[in-house]
């Protein structure tokens, strides 16, 4: 019983030192400044596109569909 206490001892220290060590590296390591990304709105040129190739699939669907 001595060993389970053991290990359940060693995983605690072990999610400890995670939570106040490792996981706070991390997070600084991923943090991105807000200020320094660039603004570019891609949403309406995407749109666009997108819905540019959907309107010429289906006008080729509708006319490949009325020649036969």
């Amino acid at each position: 019983m001595a060993t389970q206490e053991d290990r359940i001892k060693q995983r605690e220290a072990l999610e400890d030192a995670h939570g106040n060590f490792v996981e706070p590296y991390i997070n600084q390591l991923i943090e991105v400044n807000a200020q320094s990304l660039p603004n570019i709105d891609v949403a309406l040129p995407g749109l666009c596109y997108v819905s540019g190739w959907l309107a010429l699939v289906l006008l080729y669907c509708f006319w490949m569909r009325s020649r036969g």
